[in-house]
């Protein structure tokens, strides 16, 4: 007699933490809308994030300063935007939350700061730069669209 098959085990989820305006000051297209309207700045860069989030590649949350006197919200599909509560920065929120899940699965910051990067990951995360996150972004795009079109091709026969 076999012993009874075991539930597959989740993988350890994937966390990436993003600084907010140190992403929207490192990327051109969000500097300059930032200059004439940050609150569309701040929309765009989480409509990108949701693309991501919504691959399934990351758990992403977006961390912003503390000038919404430290709020959360959730967008329509999930993805997490902090504001640090006044007082605070978005770094001090990012390291906070890099302490609190080490050893629950792969934690990733992204910030153009390297002070910053160097302390996320003396805490034991793994920091990347805007340039990187662009390029997952894309990806994750990519890979949407892709899914989608074999979902249609499916579909279709």
């Amino acid at each position: 007699m076999n012993p009874p098959a075991r539930p597959p085990v989740d993988p350890a989820p994937r966390y990436l933490l993003v600084d907010g305006h140190s992403i929207i000051f490192a990327w051109p297209s969000l500097r300059s809308l930032h200059s004439q309207k940050p609150l569309a700045a701040r929309q765009e860069l989480t409509r990108h994030l949701s693309q991501l989030h919504d691959s399934g590649r990351w758990r992403v949350t977006l961390v912003f300063d503390g000038q919404a006197g430290g709020k959360e919200e959730k967008a329509a599909n999930s993805l997490a935007v902090l504001y640090a509560a006044s007082g605070q920065t978005a770094d001090s929120v990012i390291e906070r939350i890099v302490q609190l899940h080490q050893g629950k699965g792969e934690i990733a910051v992204v910030t153009a700061d390297h002070a910053e990067m160097t302390t996320i990951e003396s805490f034991g995360a793994v920091g990347y730069s805007p340039d990187w996150l662009a390029q997952e972004i894309l990806a994750a795009g990519q890979e949407i669209q892709e899914s989608l079109a074999r979902y249609r091709k499916k579909k279709l026969t």
